[in-house]
């Protein structure tokens, strides 16, 4: 099948195109040229070379006349889209439609639910999604259920063969987003992790390789066009338990968290100034999506998120920047805050329940 992938230059994307090589399609990648040569600070930089056979176009989808043109004149079976991020992107990709186009898979997130009306978890593809307005403060899913509703619309209306993936976190190797490493780096310099909250909401995360997987599922299965499927690992845990698998597989037998309440991060001095001085992960409620569905409709396996784990340590030791210095700072100031008020969380209220907020 020809497949034209847009993005595929870095992380989920990157593994898609490699599978779908693996697999013998006729592969184009379309992306900016950028992400191939940059790496974040944390990861040791490399040339990036990809799979023999793989066509690599550079363009700018925001310069819609230039992505436009390229779209019409293009005879593609199926295009998996990894950076549709607004409805303008998805809205350019429907009023330019290859001829002969068999299928387009829209990479979304799990973000679209609507948290605070979710009653069951976990959560199914039908749960209430958010708003699309204003009032949303998230603009990121905001965008992205805007997007989606397009697609949606054509699907209905027209029978435009699409396909929505929704992953929860994604981890694993390339990651250029300051996530497992932010925990990777802590345990390795025997550094205490600072937690916000009780670390009891369970969440769950996606191997970067079954992200890929799911993304090229659509391409082989006639009742996937018209439906959204979650893209999840194997099961939810607690940061706690999180926290605790990392450790016992950087080779930390009894890792330093200290729990502390999440509110004191309205103090000025104590507000992250930098994206990874952040903790990476939603600690005020639960995020557990169903896989069900791409079970039931692909056969799909999650990979164990202590085999995914461990692969992405492995990596990280291998790649990792170490002429780069982790930003502590944040950390400290927590550190001297709870101790000049004397605070820590050990008797913060545990939650474990899985009803509505």
């Amino acid at each position: 099948m020809d497949v034209l992938v847009i993005g595929g230059s870095r992380f989920s994307g990157r593994k898609l195109v490699e599978l779908l090589a693996k697999r013998e399609h006729s592969v184009m990648v379309i992306n900016r040229g950028k992400s191939e040569k940059a790496a974040p600070p944390f990861i040791q930089p490399e040339k990036y070379q990809y799979p023999e056979g793989v066509e690599v176009l550079h363009a700018d989808r925001k310069n819609t006349r230039e992505f436009a043109r390229i779209l019409r004149k293009s005879t593609f079976e199926a295009i998996i889209d990894t950076c549709a991020y607004t409805e303008p992107d998805v809205r350019t990709i429907l009023q330019n439609t290859p001829k002969g186009l068999e299928h387009y898979v829209m990479v979304s997130t799990a973000s679209v639910y609507d948290e605070k009306k979710l009653r069951m978890f976990p959560i199914a593809e039908e749960a209430p999604i958010g708003s699309m307005g204003d009032d949303e403060q998230l603009l990121y899913s905001r965008d992205k259920r805007k997007a989606e509703a397009a697609l949606k619309t054509a699907y209905q209306e027209t029978g435009f063969p699409m396909t929505i993936i929704r992953p929860t976190y994604i981890y694993g190797p390339n990651n250029p987003l300051y996530r497992e490493y932010y925990f990777f780096d802590r345990l390795l310099d025997k550094r205490p992790i600072f937690l916000p909250g009780s670390g009891d909401f369970i969440i769950d995360f996606v191997f970067v390789s079954d992200v890929a997987w799911l993304l090229a599922a659509p391409l082989e299965s006639k009742k996937a066009k018209g439906e959204v499927y979650n893209a999840t690992g194997e099961g939810g845990l607690t940061l706690n338990s999180y926290i605790d698998i990392l450790a016992e597989i950087v080779g930390v037998k009894q890792p330093e968290v200290i729990h502390y309440n999440p509110e004191i991060l309205q103090q000025k001095e104590l507000q992250p100034k930098t994206m990874m001085q952040m903790f990476p992960f939603s600690y005020s409620e639960h995020l557990l999506l169903s896989r069900e569905k791409a079970v039931k409709d692909f056969g799909y396996k999650p990979t164990p998120f202590y085999t995914g784990v461990r692969i992405t340590f492995q990596w990280y030791e291998k790649r990792r920047n170490r002429d780069w210095q982790p930003d502590y700072s944040l950390d400290e100031k927590i550190r001297k805050y709870l101790e000049k008020k004397n605070t820590t969380m050990t008797n913060y209220k545990r939650n474990l329940d899985f009803s509505a907020k």
